[in-house]
Formats: structure tokens, sequence, C-alpha cells
């Protein structure tokens, strides 16, 4: 069960479920300390603290007790210019430009069940796992502010949500320059900090260090969250692998700038932080208004990075991912994109949809190249109108032959975009995101849409409704190929430069939350060039993600594997295509294709109208195949076995619920003339059960466990293998 209370003889606030304890403490009634993060404590004593010590510099409130400084504890919420030198969790600057303000406690209030923020993706309540909230209240009654802490803990989940909400009570305005979602501090021990960084079609690519003196930070100032530095960062033990080891991670149901920050001080403690981007950003808080922050997801794990990725995973199943897709399959579709590009017509597609139909698929999506005057990617983004010179008869003869033959029609949007050379942008040249003094820089030959604006998004809500009633379109691929460089509005005039990046990504919440309640049962997969913008904001509305524009064979695993930290492999959407690959020109096998594509939300993006006799029945077989393990991938727990940033091979499991059914995906990547084995052992598996795998062979649990099986890999280059076991009754 979960449980919060508050002892008033300690001021500890205990927030826990049957498997973690989290205490924070109630100091001085004016600072939130944190007191312990781990396994369950019933009564916590605080034994492992230290005495104060007078120390030279520290700055101390009381003339008589000078070894009582802020600056040896370690804090929940930080503020700046009271004698903690390390990193604020807030800034502001009130009206008379002073930046010092001092809280106080008021009360505190605990809830049954997750806050709902306005405006912003959360954590969903859900009834089948409960939740409890607590929310501590403090005030600075002469800056007339109030601050709300929220802490959210699950009974079936080891996380913690945290978020503040800040409310101006007085008659002048407030400048926010900073207000993180989650900041703590942990007493340095030798831990490893984990983090991500990428590009465009290296998405994912995971990163080690040794936490040193100083401050580290990653950040974004695309306007999105970006594969440059995901939203996310965990520490960890030295000896931490996936399978044992203690790890605190921190991830952000955000969408747009943010940061993550890890600062070592001269006392040994480490203040991790997460949430907006303070060098990016800033907001103006008029009297009676309130500023609320994304929400932090804080995971534990004592079974090292596979045991936080289940709560992860877990995590978003139930109350991020929207609700009317967790017990639904989405369909194993062939995309036009890599077959046509932009030279895409209605009798292309009228043979693929025939073709899709043949081989055994679900879904076929319409890709890029579909609407008025679209050749390149040089124009008519925002005139989303069917090009009558491609499809003569409209797009109604191709939906009715998908959907005659058993096929649900998909198709591609840039909604956030508008070109240069587009009808849109000849009206409305207003809408374009850039400075009024200067000329506005190009991306992919295109520029954003001013999403900050209420007419801007008004008007995507009421063009894109239009088209998906006006059509009867079963999914669409919500893509975005560029990020914001200007952050300016031509029309809309702020409290600040800076609060544009935020204004834009709300003003595209509630664009996304529109259409996702006007049309529930739609399936929307997010892309932004692949993984331009993967984050736990998206999947609140989109329940799938095209994880990288890199369908290479070898990449994909080191982008999946990485993903896989946070996002659970059918949260993930991965296509065979064809060899050699478009991004690399590396050749890969069909069948390593495949069984890459089959561990994530599969599909198809090559020309099937090209494919021999023999290669279409491969098709037949690995979607027939698929569509046997799909519930496996769907619901299956994951686990990352071998890493391909550390290994020539890469290999994974899922397990399903009830640890019956099994399925084991092996690659070997460049293949070595002195290699005459590899062998990989097979952990999460019973020790005392036996098991029986696709060709009729029994294993004991206990010999894959510890002594392992020889997986037999050709004798060339990204070879891969895949093993379906089965518990024995």
């Amino acid at each position: 069960m979960t449980h919060i209370h508050f002892d008033s003889e300690t001021n500890y606030f205990y927030i826990q479920n049957s498997r973690m304890t989290y205490i924070i403490e109630l100091y001085q009634n004016r600072h939130l300390l944190h007191r312990y993060w781990g396994p369950p404590i019933s009564k916590f004593k605080a034994w492992n603290q230290a005495p104060n010590q007078k120390k030279t510099f520290a700055a101390f409130s009381d003339f008589d007790n000078p070894t009582e400084s802020l600056e040896y504890y370690p804090h929940e919420f930080s503020l700046p210019y009271q004698g903690d030198y390390m990193e604020p969790s807030l800034e502001l600057t009130l009206a008379n430009l002073s930046q010092i303000v001092h809280f106080h406690f008021q009360s505190y209030q605990i809830m049954e069940g997750t806050p709902e923020l306005e405006g912003l993706p959360h954590a969903r309540n859900n009834q089948d796992s409960p939740a409890q909230t607590l929310i501590v209240t403090f005030v600075d009654e002469q800056a007339q502010l109030t601050l709300e802490h929220y802490y959210t803990i699950f009974q079936q989940h080891d996380i913690i949500l945290r978020s503040y909400k800040l409310i101006n009570h007085g008659k002048n305005s407030v400048i926010i320059n900073k207000l993180m979602s989650a900041s703590i501090d942990i007493p340095f021990d030798n831990q490893v900090l984990t983090s991500f960084s990428g590009s465009h079609q290296a998405e994912f690519q995971l990163q080690k260090k040794v936490i040193q003196p100083g401050r580290s930070i990653q950040s974004t100032r695309r306007g999105a969250s970006g594969p440059q530095y995901p939203p996310f960062l965990a520490i960890s033990n030295a000896n931490t692998d996936n399978f044992s080891g203690e790890v605190k991670a921190m991830t952000l149901i955000y969408s747009g700038e943010h940061a993550e920050s890890v600062e070592r001080n001269q006392y040994d403690f480490v203040r991790l932080q997460i949430g907006l981007n303070p060098d990016s950003f800033s907001w103006k808080l008029d009297p009676n208004d309130r500023f609320q922050t994304p929400q932090a997801v804080l995971a534990y794990s004592q079974s090292g990075f596979n045991g936080m990725s289940q709560e992860f995973h877990h995590f978003t199943r139930d109350h991020l991912v929207p609700p009317q897709f967790a017990n639904r399959f989405a369909p194993i579709l062939v995309n036009s994109w890599e077959m046509t590009y932009f030279d895409v017509n209605h009798k292309k597609m009228l043979s693929l949809i025939s073709k899709a139909a043949q081989l055994g698929f679900e879904a076929v999506v319409l890709d890029d190249g579909w609407f008025l005057g679209r050749e390149n990617s040089r124009s008519s983004l925002g005139d989303w109108t069917v090009d009558r010179e491609k499809f003569p008869d409209d797009l109604h003869p191709l939906i009715h032959a998908c959907h005659e033959q058993g096929l649900q029609f998909g198709i591609w949007f840039e909604p956030e975009m508008i070109s240069q050379k587009s009808i849109l942008a000849q009206e409305k040249p207003h809408w374009i995101v850039r400075s009024k003094n200067h000329a506005p820089l190009y991306s992919r030959h295109q520029y954003c849409l001013d999403v900050s604006q209420k007419e801007v998004q008004d008007w995507l809500i009421e063009s894109l409704s239009q088209f998906i009633s006006t059509y009867k379109v079963d999914y669409i691929k919500w893509d975005m190929n560029r990020h914001l460089v200007e952050h300016e509005s031509q029309i809309t005039v702020f409290g600040s430069a800076k609060e544009f990046a935020h204004r834009y990504m709300l003003g595209l919440y509630r664009i996304i939350d529109s259409i996702t309640k006007l049309f529930p049962d739609l399936l929307i997969e997010n892309c932004s060039s692949g993984g331009g913008r993967l984050d736990y904001g998206m999947l609140y509305y989109f329940p799938q993600t095209w994880a990288s524009d890199n369908t290479d064979g070898l990449d994909r695993q080191a982008i999946q594997d990485g993903a896989s930290y946070l996002f659970h492999p059918y949260q993930i959407t991965g296509h065979v295509s064809v060899t050699p690959n478009h991004q690399t020109q590396r050749h890969t096998p069909l069948q390593t294709r495949q069984d890459l594509a089959s561990a994530t939300n599969m599909g198809y993006e090559l020309n099937l109208l090209e494919f021999s006799e023999e290669e279409e029945k491969r098709v037949i077989k690995h979607i027939s195949e698929y569509k046997q393990s799909r519930p496996l991938i769907k619901y299956g727990n994951f686990y990352r076995l071998k890493s391909p940033f550390t290994s020539n091979q890469t290999a994974w499991l899922f397990e399903s619920q009830d640890k019956s059914h099994y399925q084991f995906i092996a690659f070997n990547n460049v293949f070595k003339v002195n290699q005459h084995h590899a062998i990989f052992k097979i952990p999460y598996l019973d020790q005392n059960a036996n098991y029986v795998d696709q060709f009729g062979r029994e294993f004991s649990g206990a010999e894959l466990v510890y002594s392992g099986i020889y997986i037999p890999f050709g004798a060339s280059d990204f070879q891969s293998f895949s093993l379906e076991l089965s518990r024995v009754k």
C-alpha cells in the first residue's frame, strides 16, 4: 500500500510503498531537506547524519551558533542568497528588483490520486494503480508568494513524481528566472552518472562518466526535447549494471527546452536537478496568476538498469500512454516514404495497397508528397490540400480500397511547419516564427509556425479536424522536421523574450490535446525526423514514436537499446527497410532487419513491388510470426542482456507477464574468424523450471541462467538469431 504520513516529533514526511521509502524533513519551518531514498524504512532515526562543524566562509543566521549553515544540509529545494552556494531550484526578480525571497511552511495536505496539471501532460489517475500525493505549502508573506511542493507515490511503481506551483498573491508582477521540477541532494559515494547524447539518425547514445567536483549540465535551446540530450539522468554505484545494483534516475514529462544538472560540492554532496532550461526560460507572473512546472519522474531500482527500465515502462503503461490504446494492437503497416519519397501518386499507392493486403499487412501509410505542389522539401507545408495531379480522384478511392481489403489507411502531416513557397505563407506571413527585424533562418527549407499564437492554434485544430472528419483516416504520422532557432513571435508580446519556447510548447499541447480528444480512437504516431522530440510529454498524447530515421540494421541496435532505458520497445516503431540502407549504404541480411524490427512496434518501409517471390514468402512468414508474438512484445517485460555500446553483440529478452513465455533476440555484428562460439546466458528464467524452444529442444532454467546457450551465428557480418522459450508445465 502507498502511505504518506508526517511524524510531528521528528518533522519527517514519509513517502513510501511496500518496496521503497522517500523521506524529507521540514527543517526550521522554512526548508525541506532530503534525508533518505531507498529500500523500506519504517522508522528513520537519522543515525547517518554527521554533526555540523564551524567552517570558515560558511554563512549562518544565528550569531551564537556558527555551525548552523544551510551549506551543510542536503536539500530538496534550494533558494539562492541564503548560505547554500550550490545551484538553486528557484530564482525570482521581484518588482523592487530584489532576488531574495524567504518562504515559511504554512501547511501540508495528503490527497488520493495524482494531480492534474492544467495545460501540461501529466501522470494519469488509474484505479488499477493507486497513488497518493503530498502537497506541502510554503508562503513568503512579504513577497506575497505561495509555493506548493507536489510529491506523488504509486502503490505498484517505485516512482516519485515531483513538481511545483508558484502563485502570486501580490499587486505587482514577478519574474521567474528559474524553477526546476525536481532537485535532490545525495551523498557522494563514487557514483557514476549515466545520460544520453545523440543527433539526427544517432539518437540515444549511452554515456557514462565519473562525477567529478563541480557542475555538469546538459540542456537544449532548440524548442524541443531534442536528440542531442534527451531529458534523462541517472546515478548508480560504480559496479551497477543492467542486472544488479542501485539506480536513482530522473526524466521529465515535457517536450520542450529542458536542463539536467549534476553538481558535486566541497562537502561531497551531489545535487541532481531537472526541469525547464533556466538559460532560455523566463516568465512574467502577473498578480493572481500561477505557474506550474512540468512533472519530473524519479525512478528507483535495486536491480540495476533493467530494474530502472521496468519501473519506467510499467509507469508509462499505467499512467501516461492514452488508456484507449492500452489493450489495442497497433497495425502492422507499410509506409510509402522509402518506396516513393516525394514521387507518390494514385497508381503507385493503389499497387502498394493491393500488395500489402496480399502479404498480410494491416495498414498502409501515405507519407510526405501527397499535398498541393509538394515535389520536394522546399514548398507547400501548410497547404494541406490533396494534389489532384497526383491523385485525380482525391484520396477517397485509395481509402476505400484500403478498407475494402481490410487495411487501415494512414497519412503523414507536419502540422507545425510552413514553407516559404506556400499559399499559407503568402496569406499569413505573420504566422512564421521569426525576428521582426532580421531575415528568417531556414532549416530543411522550412519555417516553424508560431503556435504560441492562439489564432494559429485554432486554425490548426480546425484544419486537422476537418481533414480527419472528411477522409476518415485511421492513423496519422505527426512529424516535426526542424527545431526552433529564432525564439520570437511577430505578433504576441510576452513579459519576457525567454517566455517564447515554453509558450510555443503550451500552444502545441493545446492543439494536440484538442485533436486527441475530438478523435480519441485515431492512432497518432509521434515523429521528429525520428527521435528529435522523443519524450514523456509526447507519450502522453501519442502511444508510439518513430525512434529514428536511421533504419540501418547495425545502427538501430544502439538506438533501440538506448531508448529502452526509458521507453518500452512497443512504444517505439521500427521498420524493415531496404538494403543497402538508404542512410548508411550498409548491406544487412533481411532476417537481421526483420528480427530487429520485431523487437519493436513493427512495420515495413521499402518497395514491396520489387520483391521476388521468395522475398514475398519471407515477408508473409515474418508478418504471421510477428502477429503470434505481438502480445508478448506489447505486454511483456523487456530486458537488455548484452549491450551494443560495449560489445560486438546485442541481446534482448521479452518475458510474458505470467513468466511462461520468452523471446530471446541476439545479434552478432562483425564476424571474426577466430570466433568459434557465441554463448549467451539468459537471466530472469526460473532456475527450477524446464523450457522448450521452437525446435522442440528442452532446457533446464538453471543451465540457461548460469551456463548459457550456444547461438549458431553464420560466418558473415550482421547475423541475428531468435529463440522462443515456453515453460514446461
